[in-house]
């Protein structure tokens, strides 16, 4: 039987939602292609039709799925405002609701901070977590200094300091948030939160 375009795109579609509860489940070292296959309700066989190995179908499930590096950013850069301060904060604040009710995001992140050795076969997914870490800093950094050259912001805060701290404080409420079971609503406390945080950034006055 001839395996058509959409067969093709289907079945690597099972193979990646299969892999992806894999690795959150158990980890990426202690997740086997026999695993994998077991739970995709496919062949070792099939799943070599599309990916050479596991590091290879590691860094096939991130590829195609945004890191939330990547989406905060987005939604930054999509708010259009004078305001750099706002146009940060109201930016996290719509990423948090957006990384609440998606899952596949999600899982990902939990694979890359709870779930995945900086060793061997996850090099190569941890070498783009990094990089995405490195391109938010100097993006937000850059936005920061547009508030400090504005008199926006406080100046018991550097733009370094500040895109450092916010660095922290997003990765902080996600890590946590997962670790936790999901035990408080993400987008409401972490709304406080970065509101907190902008209060402190921003210079007396301006607001």
């Amino acid at each position: 039987m001839k395996r058509t375009k959409d067969d093709t795109a289907r079945t690597r579609a099972i193979v990646l939602d299969a892999a992806a509860d894999a690795f959150y489940e158990n980890g990426v070292s202690r997740t086997s292609l026999d695993h994998i296959a077991k739970r995709a309700g496919l062949t070792r066989g099939a799943i070599y039709w599309h990916f050479k190995d596991k590091a290879d179908l590691l860094t096939a499930l991130h590829s195609d799925t945004m890191l939330p590096q990547e989406c905060l950013l987005l939604e930054a850069m999509a708010n259009a405002s004078d305001d750099p301060l706002d146009m940060i904060e109201s930016g996290g604040v719509r990423f948090l609701h957006d990384f609440e009710t998606d899952e596949r995001l999600q899982r990902v992140h939990a694979i890359v901070t709870l779930g995945c050795e900086f060793i061997g076969e996850s090099r190569e997914t941890i070498s783009r977590v990094i990089a995405a870490d490195e391109g938010m800093h100097n993006h937000l950094k850059q936005i920061l200094e547009m508030a400090e050259q504005k008199g926006d912001l406080n100046p018991e805060w550097s733009s370094e300091t500040a895109t450092r701290a916010l660095q922290c404080c997003m990765s902080g409420l996600l890590t946590e948030w997962l670790k936790s079971g999901k035990a408080f609503p993400l987008s409401t406390v972490g709304t406080m939160v970065l509101k907190g945080l902008f209060q402190s950034f921003r210079k007396p006055g301006t607001a």
